[in-house]
């Protein structure tokens, strides 16, 4: 489970940090800002984000 502050990367996106989730199991979505990509919301049960 994710938690704001994490960080993580994603396939397409590259490295990022988790501002905050919302939702519970399948339906939990996360904020993650990706610095010059932006901040992006994602919905982690499809989402190829993986937490380092």
């Amino acid at each position: 489970m994710l938690a704001p502050g994490d960080r993580v990367t994603h396939d397409s996106f590259g490295l990022g940090t988790v501002v905050s989730v919302e939702g519970q199991g399948d339906k939990s979505v996360a904020s993650i800002d990706f610095g010059t990509e932006g901040q992006k919301r994602l919905l982690l049960r499809y989402a190829p984000v993986e937490k380092l």
